[in-house]
């Protein structure tokens, strides 16, 4: 059984007007979308572990209500094995989200959701549109999650390399998010293969805030850094996205091994 350290930031950017994104760890999420978050730290130990990050859309505050209603909707699945109830969950808030618009004249709305459940020595990724979740073992990171957006369809079908899609016009043009109405599309969560987990490992889970403005390499070499503990670290992710120019909202959950 590991002993779990886990910092989360989430901030409006330097260009935005708000901050639609949304953070959940193990039942506390920001439940007022006004207000930034800097450094929040969770050490306590539970039987299982749920850390998420909802990337909201939508015009005036649209988008902060999506991305609230999916981590609201979440913390009434807290105490279920997500293995089994993913679904349940994702099809839950995607209705909530649908009857929302609905109440509002229609103006669409949605959410990204990019999920980490940590039970009995295993990680379980979970993932609906571009949030990402990185996992990193001694020196080297790979990406648990996949893009649901038209650049990644593009590199499936050889049309974009992944440099190319870095700066591609569409490559946060999404084909899967909350907030789509069951008779346009029946959702499907990416599910990733299922991680051993190991001391010192840790997993990312991020807005396309910090993935869009620092390189995977960028991160891994931030991560790279010895006798940090995850608010420094988390602290220098921050810090690379605004020495990058922080065009969008930024919000970042670190977990470690310890």
């Amino acid at each position: 059984m590991f002993d779990i350290e886990c910092s989360a930031i989430t901030y409006i950017g330097l260009v935005r007007d708000n901050n639609e994104d949304n953070y959940y760890i193990n039942g506390y999420y920001k439940a007022d979308s006004s207000i930034d978050t800097e450094g929040y730290i969770d050490k306590q130990q539970w039987d299982a572990y749920i850390y998420a990050v909802c990337d909201g859309m939508g015009g005036e505050n649209f988008g902060e209500k999506s991305s609230m209603i999916a981590v609201e909707t979440l913390k009434r699945y807290q105490s279920t094995d997500i293995r089994e109830t993913i679904n349940e969950y994702i099809y839950k808030a995607n209705d909530i989200i649908c009857d929302e618009m609905i109440e509002n004249g229609g103006a669409r709305s949605g959410t990204t959701l990019a999920l980490l459940y940590i039970r009995d020595g295993k990680a379980f990724s979970y993932n609906v549109g571009d949030s990402r979740i990185y996992f990193y073992r001694k020196g080297n990171m790979t990406q648990l999650s996949e893009d649901h957006t038209e650049a990644e369809r593009m590199i499936k079908m050889g049309m974009l390399t992944r440099d190319e899609a870095r700066t591609h016009r569409s490559r946060n043009k999404l084909t899967q998010n909350l907030g789509i109405f069951p008779d346009e599309m029946i959702i499907e969560p990416y599910v990733s293969k299922s991680v051993n987990i190991e001391k010192d490992d840790m997993f990312i889970v991020c807005s396309d805030g910090l993935t869009d403005m620092v390189t995977d390499e960028e991160i891994k070499d931030i991560l790279s850094i010895k006798n940090c503990d995850t608010t420094g670290l988390i602290k220098r992710l921050a810090r690379a996205t605004q020495t990058n120019g922080a065009k969008d909202n930024v919000t970042i959950i670190l977990v470690k091994m310890i």
